[in-house]
């Protein structure tokens, strides 16, 4: 070593990891990435300005105060100031000892090309016990050939004692195959610094926000996980609230100042212009990037930037702009530039026409506001675009040629109604046909013939209008750019409300073999959500819950809430759970359902309207809220009119829920009219049965309920659904333990279970009567092991939903009941009702009994919550029809 060797004076500031910021989320799965072991050895962290890599390696680095830390700039491509860096890093470690070489080490003048100081480095470093990790942060700043031919020895070398870790915007110029080859390199990428949804929230958590699930979705694609993004995000939300991030990335002024100090001032001009001409559009190809910024050198310029920033990336000949980096430059290109904003969409409009892409032709025609080229993309392809799901792109395009170019043009107008009717708003697809009929032209073409047939017909099945559907199933073909697999869908839909189940299985399970085959997304999720509906009228509860499952994944996938068909699945969920005895998972699928259509008129589509009231008042009876249940079924009911507008199944349902919660309630009138209203939609149905033994029982007529449902247990007459027969045998163990007979109604019992076994559903059986539950309970250990696991699990289904006693109150009990809040005496009950104190006494110890109650206070209160207090309104009866 050469006498005018020394070690140049580092700033500590370079040479201290910085500590983590306040808002630094832990994340396990990269951390122990970063954790020393015998291979590898070295860890790049390579990733965008802003992807958070020193937050994540200063987060490291205070739980390990052993790790070395440099962070390097453009002075240390001066070779001497780089090795001089180096050394201060490592030696400032306490692992080092003391008496190490490294410690009295000079740095020659060009210390990368003395060999005798690098082996005096390695050798140095060698002798660690424990090897030493050294954080080279932003070693992109390294680009000094000299420096980097130094460091890449080092790395050649790789000294037992040291663990290098090195992070940047850009892979750093050295040879790193040997090291990929060997298993001696981890790397972390940006794709890997991606927050996920978990690591998303507990960021939101720290800034005092809590999103709901789909807004934080929301989030987590608009800033593709990107840390600087979610950063701002929140820094947004701190300052206009929980809705601040919406618009973040286009209008905010510190989004901007970080994007152009860190990302954008660092392009030349022809790379930033380039980046401005293609963020018109999310994922460009090539060949459009080449007619968007009129150079041939477009591609190259791109992967120039790519490389520099690792904000745009390549795939399959298509580049990808970061969501944040791309929404900010495109709509300040909009404010600034309108004019060039607009050109730039005209000529994406048209790149995509060309190139077969309708939906992404007509988004960007929409977004150049040319009136000529939205009408003629909608005239070619509005039908087929709305058939295949792209509602929002069809609705904007709509949107932009204004309500009154709509009404003249008959093709534009029907097909704006056909896209309200997938949204199940039957108002303004009325007000949309009718502005059809008025522009109609003298010879239409047949185009337009054939789509306004569909949206007619169409229309009538919405309704569910079950006299004109038959009729309506045939114009249900394809033509206008309508899918053949979409016109199957909807014929199979059409042919379901009309009960030809086998018709409408054939249509159903070829259109979704079509639309698997042709990738149809939207028409593969309307086909699932009807072929669960046919498999809820089956009784095939296990299929059902399936397929809709499937279908809410596909419809999740695309966000596809806004639809009918998302209401309808939603609808079959709620089913399913109901069955499954999940009351609350019930409501929350059927209030989604609800929500999707709550701004429709119900008498619009009624069957939907009953379908959800049905399966809301279903829970509210079933999570102990009888009143409240039984009430809005009845008015669902009330409001939407004629039973002949509804399938036999609903008026099932729907009576059956109505009439078990009125007779909880004791209220006799609303009971019968349930009935009554079954008998005249459903007479010949194990539905009615049931009702009218239940009816009997509550009355304390037990042989005449015995009498009326054994047509039911023999099987001679029909049930619509399929659980029906678990609640008559349910029923008949009930009554059979009422009369003493405890081992037919252990028989009665067994029936039950094997039944519910078979098609998979355990409401019944979890909310049986308590003296048929006692049985279960008593019969455990003998049941068998299919039977035995069913019992367990509908046991601890009570257990878990807390189920109250839900047994009937007779019609004097019921009296004594109303009177007891009144703080009267027994006496003076007694006297009210004219009957012995004795007999009041009996009665509220039947209550008590029935109510869980040990006290009056505590019957009181029961009561109150389960409406048992509450008195039925003629007007809250379902009307017979």
């Amino acid at each position: 070593m050469n006498g005018t060797a020394s070690r140049l004076r580092v700033p500590s500031t370079k040479l201290t990891a910085p500590a983590p910021p306040a808002w630094y989320v832990p994340r396990a799965r990269l951390l122990t990435l970063l954790t020393p072991t015998a291979q590898p050895t070295v860890t790049l962290v390579c990733a965008p300005a802003g992807a958070g890599k020193t937050v994540l390696l200063a987060g490291w680095a205070q739980e390990h105060p052993d790790a070395a830390w440099l962070s390097l700039d453009s002075d240390d491509n001066d070779d001497q100031r780089f090795w001089s860096a180096v050394c201060d890093a490592l030696t400032r470690s306490p692992a080092v000892p003391q008496d190490n070489a490294l410690r009295g080490l000079a740095v020659p003048e060009d210390p990368s090309l003395n060999h005798d100081f690098l082996a005096r480095v390695v050798n140095a470093l060698d002798e660690f016990a424990e090897p030493v990790v050294l954080i080279l942060d932003d070693v992109h700043e390294l680009t000094d050939p000299q420096a980097l031919g130094g460091l890449a020895i080092l790395l050649r070398h790789r000294p037992a004692g040291l663990r290098l870790v090195l992070a940047g915007r850009r892979y750093p110029q050295l040879s790193l195959s040997r090291l990929r080859l060997t298993d001696s390199l981890t790397e972390i990428r940006g794709e890997d610094l991606r927050f996920s949804l978990g690591e998303a929230r507990s960021l939101l958590k720290w800034a005092g926000f809590e999103l709901a699930a789909e807004q934080e979705q929301l989030l987590l694609e608009r800033t593709e996980g990107w840390a600087a993004g979610l950063r701002l995000a929140t820094l947004a939300m701190a300052r206009t609230g929980a809705n601040g991030w919406l618009d973040v990335a286009a209008y905010d002024d510190t989004v901007a100042a970080y994007l152009s100090d860190e990302v954008l001032s660092q392009l030349p001009g022809e790379q930033s212009e380039v980046l401005r001409s293609i963020c018109v559009s999310a994922d460009v190809p090539g060949a459009l990037a080449t007619r968007l910024t009129d150079r041939a050198d477009a591609t190259e310029l791109l992967d120039a930037i790519g490389e520099r920033t690792q904000l745009v990336t390549q795939a399959n000949g298509q580049y990808h702009v970061q969501a944040f980096l791309r929404t900010h430059v495109a709509e300040d290109l909009a404010r600034h530039a309108p004019v060039r904003a607009a050109r730039l969409h005209r000529i994406a409009a048209t790149w995509y026409a060309d190139s077969g892409k309708p939906a992404l032709a007509l988004f960007h025609a929409g977004k150049a506001a040319n009136a000529e080229q939205i009408t003629a993309l909608l005239h070619r392809h509005a039908a087929a675009l709305i058939m295949n799901g792209d509602h929002t792109v069809v609705h904007d395009a709509l949107a932009a040629l204004g309500t009154k170019r709509v009404a003249r043009d008959s093709m534009l107008s029907t097909a704006s109604a056909l896209l309200q009717l997938e949204w199940g708003d039957l108002t303004h697809a009325d007000r949309d046909l009718a502005y059809a009929d008025h522009a109609w032209p003298d010879e239409p073409a047949p185009d337009l013939i054939a789509l306004r047939k569909f949206a007619q017909s169409r229309k009538t099945q919405v309704r569910g209008d079950r006299g004109a559907l038959a009729q309506a199933v045939e114009q249900l073909t394809s033509g206008a750019g309508i899918p053949t697999a979409a016109a199957m869908v909807k014929r199979g839909e059409a042919l379901l409300a009309v009960d030809d189940f086998a018709g409408a299985g054939q249509q159903l399970r070829a259109a979704l073999a079509a639309a698997h085959a042709h990738h149809l997304d939207y028409v593969m999720h309307q086909g699932l959500s009807a072929l669960a509906v046919l498999a809820a009228v089956d009784g095939d509860y296990y299929l059902m819950t399936m397929l809709a499952t499937s279908a809410d994944e596909v419809c999740t996938r695309h966000g596809w809430h806004t639809t009918l068909e998302a209401a309808t699945t939603d609808l079959v969920l709620a089913y399913g759970a109901l069955l499954l005895a999940g009351p609350a998972e019930c409501r929350r699928w059927a209030e989604r359902s609800r929500s999707i259509m709550a701004a429709g008129d119900p008498l619009d589509i009624p069957w939907l309207h009953l379908a959800v009231e049905t399966l809301l008042g279903a829970a509210e009876v079933e999570l102990g809220r009888q009143a409240a249940g039984v009430r809005r079924i009845n008015a669902a009911v009330a409001v939407v009119g004629p039973s002949a507008r509804f399938t036999p199944g609903q008026v099932a349902l729907s009576a059956l829920v109505a009439h078990r919660g009125a007779l909880l309630l004791g209220w006799e009138v609303t009971a019968t009219r349930a009935l009554k209203w079954a008998q005249a939609s459903i007479p010949e149905s194990a539905e009615v049965h049931l009702m009218r033994a239940r009816a009997q029982l509550a009355a304390g007529r037990r042989k005449v309920a015995d009498k009326i449902i054994q047509p039911v247990l023999r099987g001679y007459v029909p049930a619509l659904l399929n659980w029906t027969s678990i609640e008559a045998w349910l029923l008949s163990a009930e009554l059979l333990i009422g009369s003493g007979d405890t081992g037919a109604a252990g028989h009665a019992l067994t029936r039950a279970l094997r039944l519910s076994t078979r098609i998979g559903v355990i409401q019944p059986l979890v909310t049986a009567a308590p003296e048929v539950i006692d049985l279960l309970t008593s019969k455990l250990g003998t049941l068998g092991r299919t039977n035995e696991r069913l019992a367990q699990r509908v046991l601890t289904r009570r257990t878990d939903l807390a189920i109250p006693p839900m047994v009937p109150l007779t019609r004097r009990e019921y009296a004594v009941l109303r009177l007891l809040p009144t703080l009267r005496s027994f006496a003076e009950i007694a006297d009210d009702l004219m009957v012995s104190v004795n007999t009041v006494k009996t009665h509220v110890r039947a209550i008590y009994a029935k109510l869980g109650a040990s006290k009056r206070r505590d019957a009181v209160a029961v009561a109150s919550e389960r409406g048992l207090l509450e008195y039925e309104h003629s007007h809250h009866g379902t009307p017979a029809r």
